[in-house]
């Protein structure tokens, strides 16, 4: 640890926050903390300023501001007891507010509480800082009962000020979102290197929200909105290096070392990207408890790829959603889709299960075509996806289904195999679904021990066998289900693997693989 007084000191609290989120990433965080000789970080102990000014130079030099931003929304929980003091503000304001209509009331509420917020927010500043001066924390001055202009000083760079404004907005929101429409501008920002010590300006403004969606939702395309930038940074940087790359080998004059530099830089971003990208993947909190045993393989051509698998929040009760999607093309192009798919899945299911698998289609249809644009004539991109989506009520024993293209296969007790086709259409292109191709829920009932797989045409698409000519197909993937009907979820899976990899021999992978199996 760096004990000159001279040089601004941080709380271990402040860089812990910033690399849980870089953990996503790499070993960005780990590897400059080892390089200022420490082996890990101590919430409860002091470090160089330099540190986190560091991390968060390569953060953003690397991301953009998209990555401060989501590690600034989860800086908060990084201190407990200010986040006690947050919440307990926030219940003084809801019962300020609770069942009132007078619009000079909830101003007051409003300012009462934004004040209480700064102050807890300037402490958090000030008692994270140790310097040779106290000029740490955040003023705040009022321009009307809904417009604020705040200043906050704390030792970080000019250029790092998405890292402040997301906690803020992070916070505020968890508070206000029922009430009111949050506007954060930033001002501007000035670095004085004397004093290892930023200023950032901030304008606060607050509307009556009058939309109809609830604060659960609105904070969940909040948070969404966040990681999908971040997403999408990350692939784009992944991208950019694949051209740097390139570039590289056309060059003529290009020496072997800056070559290996270039290439070293790939590996490094897909390997982000890949990390990231299987992080969006159902964590086990997602999975447990849910089904007697699931297993799945996730196999991406090219490291990253468009095939995603996706489960509703193990939060939400009643019926849960799994989904399986195939996004056109593969590598960055492919992974840039899937993030748009699955991000829409969490908006779509948001705040709970009750849209019916047919109707969810559709509306990731619609996500993915006005994501991309493509809902206007001068589109330039005609992309999509396949998917499946599953609604699964294990009070009942039923399952709603629909798909895109993809299928759902069932196995009983007894070995038969009944396959559940999906609708002709896909989704999220140019052209609209037609009315007769639009997706159908189908209900099946199931027997308790009953296996499920969906499968992405990566799989049974795969060329291969004793010709090299001929694609793996159905009928194979039916016999590994009927032959493994008993096993668990991880043995099926293990089996199907094995037979893929026989069948696919020395021929070369075609497209991105995916299958999700589970027992009920």
């Amino acid at each position: 640890m760096n004990n000159l007084m001279s040089d601004t000191l941080i709380s271990g609290r402040a860089i812990v926050s910033a690399m849980l989120t870089v953990s996503m990433l790499g070993d960005i965080g780990k590897k400059i903390i080892s390089n200022a000789g420490i082996d890990e970080i101590d919430p409860d102990k002091w470090y160089s300023y330099k540190i986190r000014m560091n991390l968060f130079d390569q953060i953003y030099s690397r991301f953009g501001s998209e990555a401060l931003f989501v590690i600034g929304m989860k800086t908060i929980l990084s201190f407990p007891q200010q986040l006690k003091e947050i919440q307990q503000l926030g219940r003084i304001y809801t019962t300020t507010v609770a069942d009132t209509n007078s619009q000079e009331l909830l101003e007051k509420a409003l300012e009462e509480y934004f004040q209480n917020y700064m102050s807890v927010a300037s402490n958090i500043i000030s008692t994270a800082n140790k310097g040779d001066h106290d000029f740490y924390g955040v003023s705040v001055s009022k321009k009307s009962p809904t417009n604020f202009t705040i200043v906050a000083k704390t030792s970080l760079g000019e250029k790092h000020e998405a890292f402040y404004r997301a906690t803020y907005i992070s916070v505020l929101s968890l508070i206000l979102l029922n009430e009111w429409k949050i506007n954060i501008q930033f001002i501007n920002s000035h670095y004085e290197p004397l004093l290892h010590m930023t200023t950032y300006e901030f304008e606060f403004e607050f509307e009556k929200y009058t939309g109809l969606k609830n604060p659960a939702e609105l904070l969940a395309d909040l948070q969404v909105n966040a990681r999908d930038a971040l997403l999408k940074q990350v692939v784009i940087d992944s991208d950019n290096s694949l051209m740097k790359l390139n570039e590289a080998h056309k060059e003529l004059n290009t020496t072997h070392i800056e070559l290996n530099s270039t290439h070293k830089l790939v590996v490094e971003s897909v390997n982000y990207a890949s990390r990231l990208q299987r992080g969006q993947l159902p964590r086990l909190e997602r999975i447990d408890g849910r089904f007697s045993s699931f297993a799945s393989i996730w196999e991406p051509r090219d490291t990253i790829g468009g095939d995603l698998y996706w489960l509703s929040s193990s939060q939400q009760s009643g019926p849960f959603v799994l989904a399986v999607a195939d996004c056109t093309g593969h590598g960055v192009p492919g992974a840039m889709l899937s993030l748009l798919v699955g991000n829409s899945l969490e908006r779509i299911y948001a705040n709970d299960t009750a849209e019916d698998p047919a109707s969810a289609l559709m509306s990731l249809d619609h996500y993915v075509r006005t994501g991309l644009n493509q809902d206007r004539a001068d589109s330039e991109s005609d992309d999509g996806c396949d998917a499946a989506l599953l609604r699964i009520d294990r009070d009942k024993n039923t399952i709603e289904f629909a798909g895109a293209k993809l299928g759902l296969f069932q196995v009983n007790s007894q070995g038969e195999v009944t396959r559940h086709l999906g609708s002709r259409c896909s989704l999220g292109y140019q052209d609209a679904v037609a009315e007769a191709e639009k997706p159908v829920v189908q209900k099946i009932s199931y027997q308790s021990g009953d296996v499920f797989a969906v499968v992405t045409d990566g799989f049974t698409d795969q060329i291969g066998g004793s010709t090299g000519k001929t694609s793996f197909g159905y009928r194979r993937l039916e016999d590994i289900l009927k032959a493994n009907c008993t096993g668990s979820a991880e043995e099926i899976t293990a089996a199907m693997k094995l037979e893929f990899a026989a069948w696919q021999g020395t021929s070369a992978r075609r497209d991105d693989v995916t299958a999700v199996v589970f027992r009920l």
